[in-house]
């Protein structure tokens, strides 16, 4: 603590930045901030409720930018995305005033881990009614080496990807503040010198890139261009940047990697929009079957700050962004399994196991934001289960428990006139499946669920599924469900447990370029009648969305969406007659189209190979035009399109034959 009058002098010497507690009534906190903010003089932001003189900033507009000061109003709530992504932005030997209640709410759970970590650091803390607080005084960091060789590193790997041999991606990973824009900033300044013209930068929003573009400082040769622009002109290019790549769904980067063979991928490690280290897991594994020759680089050495810097220890420490430090647990297959149903209280007692178990949850799914660790603590909705074995967490699961609302309130929701937070499938069943009672039901909803990644495979998911199915009949559930973004090997993961598909977001999810599925398994008598009912109506209703809403899904995942489908062999002898006709040239495709779209909804796919599979469902299911089909199935014209699924239908029919 510090003594009355003194000066508290930021740690200049190590560069080191500094976190300052103020805990007392809002008014004071304002009081002793302005005070503080006249006193030093220097830049300064300042994020949430502020004093009507003082201008406040949402942190989505500072990123990118420096400051040697940042005062966060964390009065009301501490707000994790908010810290993450702010902090960044304070310069080595800066100060963040953090403005806090003297006694946080008890029922504030995520608040109260964040001050018992916040009582691991020597951060000084100074509250009302107490002593004075001192007169705080900032001098300029001492100019010192910046320890810029790893940058030099990733700017000559970068020039490489534009000068050596093809297809060779570049991955340049680094937590915040190691200077990752910069050098991609200076690597196209550099490129554009050399002769190169025209390079192109894509992230999730120009924002982003602000300091790439900064570093640059060139305006002729490098353009932005957004994803889904990317995606849809593929325009050539010299070298193709990929900023903040861990924010982009992993789908649309490896249409990327396929198109482009001079390409930089950048990503932040401990990002607050996304997690790096689960999108490092899930993208470099797909971007080896693409490019294997594909290449690494990680910065290390900070250069807004320097190491060991205690604002970026708490921050990675505290908000769970840092590997788990806990050992890859061993499974005997021979042993039994334990269903363990842990509390937020017994979480906050164990800070090393919440560690454990969000690092789980960071790896599963690499939109992970610090947000949801404050979710995971506070939200009275949610039950928390680790699958165990000798005291070793092999995996853990977050259920939402929805439903079991009032008549009244399912008719509101029913006529759209009502959202509730948090009951995601109970309000989509009502409103969107037109069941008006279907929200009085109760839903387990598993949120999230994730196997160690040293275990998957050997089956540990549905073991764990199954001992959550078991505790959702104890606990008198009527359903079992998720809702996720479909991919091949997702959706049949699923389908294997007995779940079945009742709905389908008709528009892509922004996070994952997946479509959204609903799958369900009825545990109750009612629940198995509403499921039966809304199944058949989704049944009925899917050859419609397919040739409408879902033109764009991927076709091998129709294909494993069909297998639920009940089957109708098709015997019909007119329909027989009409089909032989448009094979042998007598018919046009578009007069036999129904009998198509019946013939594959009632008739597996499997014996047909897989561009076989894809024409046909992306022709006859998906109702794509000719010049489509050509484009994506890699065909001279209509001409061959038409030839090769005539051929393919005869095959199908004489397999049916012979059947």
């Amino acid at each position: 603590m510090f003594n009355i009058g003194s000066q508290v002098h930021i740690n200049h010497i190590n560069n080191h930045r500094q976190l300052i507690r103020l805990q007392g009534s809002l008014s004071w906190c304002y009081k002793e901030a302005q005070r503080i903010i006249a006193e030093i003089h220097a830049p300064y932001f300042w994020l949430g409720d502020a004093p009507s003189a003082i201008p406040t900033q949402q942190y989505a507009q500072i990123l990118g930018q420096e400051t040697s000061v940042l005062i966060i109003n964390a009065h009301q709530r501490f707000d994790a995305n908010l810290f993450a992504a702010s902090s960044g932005t304070l310069r080595g030997g800066g100060i963040l005033l953090l403005l806090g209640p003297a006694q946080i709410d008890k029922n504030d759970h995520f608040y109260q881990y964040i001050d018992m970590q916040l009582q691991h650091y020597s951060f000084p803390a100074f509250q009302e009614g107490a002593l004075q607080v001192p007169s705080i005084e900032i001098q300029d960091a001492h100019k010192k080496d910046l320890h810029l060789e790893q940058q030099q590193l990733a700017i000559d790997a970068i020039i490489k990807t534009v000068t050596g041999r093809r297809r060779r991606p570049l991955v340049l990973s680094a937590d915040r503040g190691r200077g990752k824009s910069a050098a991609l900033g200076i690597a196209s300044a550099q490129l554009i010198a050399m002769g190169y013209k025209n390079i192109l930068i894509c992230a999730p929003n120009k924002k982003a890139s602000a300091t790439l573009f900064r570093h640059c400082a060139q305006s002729a040769g490098i353009s932005f261009i957004a994803p889904d622009a990317l995606i849809a002109q593929l325009p050539s290019c010299d070298l193709l940047i990929v900023d903040e790549a861990a924010a982009i769904p992993v789908p649309l980067l490896m249409q990327i990697s396929i198109h482009y063979s001079r390409l930089v991928f950048a990503t932040t490690l401990d990002g607050y929009e996304g997690s790096g280290r689960g999108f490092a897991l899930r993208f470099q594994k797909e971007l080896t079957n693409i490019a294997p020759q594909w290449r690494a680089l990680r910065l290390e050495q900070p250069i807004r700050w320097d190491n060991f810097d205690p604002l970026e220890a708490f921050t990675l420490n505290s908000l769970c962004l840092t590997k788990s430090n806990t050992p890859d647990p061993r499974y005997n297959k021979q042993q039994t399994l334990q269903l363990i149903q842990m509390s937020a209280q017994q979480l906050l007692c164990d800070p090393p196991l919440l560690n454990t178990l969000f690092a789980l949850l960071v790896n599963a799914h690499y939109q992970t934001k610090p947000s949801d660790l404050e979710q995971l603590l506070n939200d009275p909705q949610l039950s928390i289960f680790l699958l165990c074995q000798h005291e070793q967490v092999l995996g853990v699961s977050i259920i939402n428990h929805e439903g079991a609302l009032d008549s009244a309130l399912c008719t509101q929701i029913y006529l759209g006139k009502r959202r509730i937070k948090g009951h995601l499938i109970a309000q989509s069943l009502t409103f969107h499946c037109a069941q008006r009672f279907a929200a009085t039901h109760r839903y387990a909803r598993i949120q999230r669920i994730a196997i160690h990644p040293t275990l998957q495979g050997q089956g540990l998911g549905h073991v764990f599924v199954q001992k959550i199915k078991d505790w959702a009949i104890q606990e008198n559930m009527d359903h079992l469900c998720a809702a996720f973004g479909a991919t091949q090997q997702l959706l049949p993961f699923w389908q294997r447990l007995g779940f079945r598909t009742l709905r389908i977001g008709i528009t892509l999810d922004k996070s994952s370029a997946t479509h959204s599925f609903i799958v369900n398994q009825a545990l109750s008598a009612r629940a198995k009648a509403l499921h039966c009912i809304i199944e058949l109506q989704f049944q009925q209703q899917l050859a419609m969305q397919i040739s409408r809403h879902l033109q764009q899904l991927d076709p091998f995942l129709l294909m494993i969406l069909l297998i639920e489908g009940h089957k109708n062999k098709f015997t019909e002898a007119q329909d027989f007659e009409r089909l032989h006709s448009y094979i042998n040239g007598d018919l046009p495709y578009e007069f036999v189209e129904k009998s198509l779209v019946e013939l594959i909804f009632n008739n597996s796919l499997s014996v047909l190979d897989k561009n076989q599979q894809k024409i046909t469902i992306q022709k006859i299911l998906q109702n794509r035009n000719w010049a489509d089909i050509c484009l994506h199935c890699h065909l001279q014209g209509k001409t061959q399109a038409q030839l090769i699924l005539r051929t393919t239908i005869k095959q199908l029919i004489e397999e049916i034959s012979c059947a």
